[in-house]
């Protein structure tokens, strides 16, 4: 009987340490899920304010593009402000998913493409630019490219856009295409083969998000 009594009194003993011990590591996990929230609050914080700097890069980029195209005679384009907000919130909704894509940009003119360039660069993407289709077949053969955008009208003696994409779907029937043209008749459609043609900054990046958002599916 004494040495069962002697048992639980050891045990009551040591039971302010268990219960310091038990109290100490629920101090602990409490701590550690407090400072993991604020760990994620903090890095969402700024991975918001990333989003909207970069959207801001955007803004400033499209506008560039509307100034630009103000002061040529021959490209006619209007762009309202709420034309330009719907395009900039769907960005901001779904721009992920053009981060790390890759365009192959055909043009005879690229250095007149400055601004639509950068904007597409500030949105993520891997803007490549060639001024044949030779160029084209050349970069596709080497790697791959999600999507293509190339104007129409050539200098003369080559092929214009419309034949140059009939050439590339000979041998990636699977590439799509957005013609970004400086002006053009709407009532006369999509070119054969192409996913859409514009003249506008705006409609070219609702085109953009327009393919990537299928690829997506």
């Amino acid at each position: 009987m004494l040495e069962h009594q002697d048992f639980w009194l050891e045990i009551i003993k040591v039971i302010p340490a268990y219960l310091w011990v038990i109290g100490a590591f629920s101090a602990f996990l409490l701590a550690y899920d407090l400072y993991s929230r604020q760990l994620l609050l903090s890095t969402y914080a700024k991975q918001q304010q990333n989003g909207l700097a970069d959207l801001s890069q955007v803004e400033r980029a499209f506008d560039d593009v509307l100034t630009v195209a103000a002061r040529n005679p021959h490209w006619h384009i209007e762009v309202s402000a709420a034309d330009k907000a719907q395009v900039l919130r769907r960005l901001q909704g779904n721009g992920e998913m053009l981060s790390g894509c890759r365009v192959l940009w055909l043009d005879d003119r690229p250095d007149t493409l400055v601004n639509e360039i950068r904007l597409l660069q500030y949105l993520g993407l891997d803007v490549i630019t060639v001024t044949s289709a030779g160029e084209a077949l050349g970069h596709l053969k080497q790697t791959s490219c999600e999507l293509l955008v190339s104007d129409i009208a050539r200098p003369e003696g080559q092929s214009n856009g419309i034949a140059t994409l009939q050439t590339l779907h000979d041998h990636y029937p699977a590439l799509p295409a957005i013609f970004y043209v400086g002006n053009f008749n709407a009532q006369d459609g999509v070119p054969a083969g192409a996913f859409g043609i514009t003249n506008r900054p705006d409609e070219l990046l609702h085109l953009i998000l327009d393919i990537m958002g299928r690829k997506c599916l």
